[in-house]
């Protein structure tokens, strides 16, 4: 599974940033870039109901955003998840949409693909509050580009490790950096060809709460993941919004606290870093104010975790709560079946 980068890219993101004299210690840099018309599609599904409702795109459109097409792919066991076409180093690549990833991850055997070339950084790595004692070197490298719609950034520094089926991740950091709004529903990206603008991410959110979506506020956290607020069963959390997981993952304590039935879980490929999973039935799991009831979820005993908000919200929540996230304006959009 991925989810090394899930604490460790803060990390390579300091250690290299912090590093003097290194050639990848430079702040990347957004500036437009012309993306193929291929690529623009107009998502329908906040009009499905009434034709008189507009589009995601019929609103950011005049906004001045393009919109990159995503496509779903399933890696191992549904759900699918997001696939993204972009140019790396004016290469073509295909990167995961994985807002669980804190910095863009480069799979190794896509190096010489991109001209790339694979440094060694000392730092320890630290993945559920178990520090790596036999291996404490994380890989980098430096992209002169990244093309992603209409926006390229330029000399950002990202990860390397063993990706099987894609050329990489894009995580959230770079998404927030060109202002982007997730659709994962009729999946696309949408990109603001001017930067961000808190007029329109204010405007957007009064479209979609006009068309039955509740407003879940988001932050970066110190390890620049997607943090938001949640409850289970009335005891109160936080998690990871990220598109990269299969699992919307508890603790087993916090289970234990909201007096949940755990049963561990056989069915193959249900491990968390080699963790076992359990399962159990959760009655109300709030996502800031909005609900969603009756759903299974995965708890996981995680008694050192690096940090709080190490349980994440996954894409099968995400898919069937209809989200759209404003990851520029750090909101989430989610609404029930209508």
């Amino acid at each position: 599974m991925r989810r090394a980068t899930f604490t460790i890219m803060v990390l390579l993101q300091s250690a290299v940033l912090q590093s003097k004299g290194s050639p990848i210690a430079e702040k990347p840099l957004v500036t437009p870039t012309p993306f193929p018309a291929s690529s623009m599609t107009a998502p329908k599904h906040l009009s499905e109901k009434n034709a008189t409702t507009p589009t995601l795109n019929s609103f950011l459109a005049p906004e001045g955003f393009g919109v990159v097409k995503l496509k779903q792919k399933n890696f191992d066991i549904d759900p699918k998840r997001l696939v993204i076409d972009v140019a790396i180093n004016r290469v073509s690549a295909t990167l995961e949409v994985d807002t669980g990833a804190g910095g863009i991850v480069i799979a190794r055997a896509s190096l010489k693909k991109f001209g790339l070339v694979e440094q060694k950084i000392p730092i320890r790595i630290s993945i559920f509050g178990k520090k790596s004692a036999l291996n404490p070197f994380w890989s980098v490298a430096k992209l002169d580009s990244l093309v992603i719609g209409d926006s390229a950034i330029h000399a950002v520094p990202v990860g390397i490790k063993e990706i099987p089926h894609l050329d990489g991740l894009l995580g959230s950091p770079e998404m927030h950096s060109v202002g982007a709004v997730l659709d994962c529903v009729e999946p696309a990206l949408y990109l603001p060809r001017r930067g961000f603008s808190s007029r329109t991410s204010e405007q957007l959110a009064a479209v979609l709460q006009t068309n039955g979506f509740t407003q879940v506020p988001l932050r970066l956290n110190s390890d620049h993941h997607l943090e938001v607020d949640c409850s289970i069963d009335g005891v109160s959390s936080t998690m990871l919004v990220d598109t990269g997981s299969r699992f919307t993952l508890i603790g087993e304590s916090i289970g234990t606290k909201a007096g949940i039935m755990m049963t561990r879980s056989t069915t193959e490929g249900t491990a968390w870093e080699g963790t076992p999973l359990s399962r159990g039935r959760v009655k109300k799991l709030g996502i800031g104010d909005f609900q969603i009831r009756d759903t299974d979820v995965y708890f996981v005993d995680l008694k050192k975790a690096d940090h709080p908000s190490t349980y994440v919200l996954g894409i099968r929540e995400l898919v069937s709560s209809f989200a759209v996230i404003d990851i520029g304006g750090l909101r989430m959009y989610l609404r029930h079946p209508q």
